[in-house]
């Protein structure tokens, strides 16, 4: 009979009580779900080198505080090498980065903080590896799986200001106009070409209007797939046009406006947030 893989939890942030109390919790879900005793280990402590060299096949768990840029208080390159000269193996089966934002790129690079630790492990490897590494999307709450928000990001914040401004129409023109900086070159309006012509359904309609509703319809139907990743300009494109003919329709109420307003974003958000691999409510991308 095998033996079960490994776990370990080391702890990148040991001097705040509430990472401890996160990593704990780790430790007692681990005995919960797979009757693995583990105990957290310090990244800095003597014992880690013993800890991370049981790790054939097995999973590591990184708990502590983190932002789009760090992985705890290091660089992702000064993580890797720390974990490669202890001896993390490169036969480990997973790592879950269970710091703050560590699945998200920032504005300035294409890679979140965790993606950069799998790419420079597997270059100081200098083998081939398999390892999968999973990152969090959200600021973590208790370490747990739960989230109290999601991270700034261009559009994120714009469609959050746009939701607080439905209740005045002159506020919610100058976001419109906003929204032609957020992509400058166009790229919406050139995916929406493209998504049209790749479709008959959508070729035949006249209106620019109908073509945009059945195309978000078709998308909505892939919410569920995890694969899925909509052009985030095309849908953000898509929302504004929707926005704008709200604005523009002078036998709407007021109160009508803002009701049509919340439901296009009601309807789009849910594809903006998988566009960019994002949870109001959760959780984590992997790699």
């Amino acid at each position: 009979m095998s033996s079960p893989p490994p776990y370990a939890i080391v702890v990148l942030s040991a001097g705040d009580p509430r990472v401890m109390e996160g990593a704990a919790r780790v430790a007692r879900k681990l005995f919960t779900r797979h009757q693995a005793n583990v105990q957290p280990v310090p990244l800095e402590s003597a014992a880690l080198r013993h800890t991370l060299a049981q790790l054939a096949g097995g999973t590591l768990y990184l708990v502590g505080h983190g932002d789009e840029w760090t992985v705890g208080d290091r660089a992702p390159a000064n993580l890797a090498i720390r974990l490669y000269e202890n001896g993390l193996p490169a036969t480990v089966a997973r790592i879950h980065v269970m710091t703050c934002l560590s699945g998200v790129a920032p504005p300035e690079l294409l890679e979140a903080p965790a993606l950069r630790l799998r790419g420079n492990l597997m270059a100081l490897y200098r083998a081939p590896t398999n390892f999968r590494v999973t990152g969090l999307t959200g600021k973590s709450a208790d370490f747990g799986g739960s989230f109290r928000t999601i991270p700034a990001h261009p559009v994120i914040t714009w469609l959050d200001a746009f939701r607080d401004a439905v209740h005045d129409p002159q506020q919610m023109g100058t976001l419109l106009d906003a929204a032609d900086d957020l992509d400058p070159d166009n790229r919406g309006m050139d995916a929406f070409t493209t998504f049209v012509e790749a479709h008959d359904s959508l070729r035949e309609l006249d209106e620019e209007e109908s073509q945009i509703y059945d195309a978000i319809q078709m998308l909505i139907t892939r919410l569920h797939d995890k694969n899925a990743r909509p052009d985030v300009w095309l849908v953000l494109y898509m929302l504004v046009q929707q926005l704008g003919d709200v604005l523009q329709d002078g036998e709407l109420t007021p109160q009508d406006q803002q009701e049509s307003a919340l439901s296009s974003l009601d309807m789009l958000e849910p594809l903006i947030l998988q566009a960019l691999a994002l949870s109001r409510q959760a959780s984590k991308v992997t790699w």
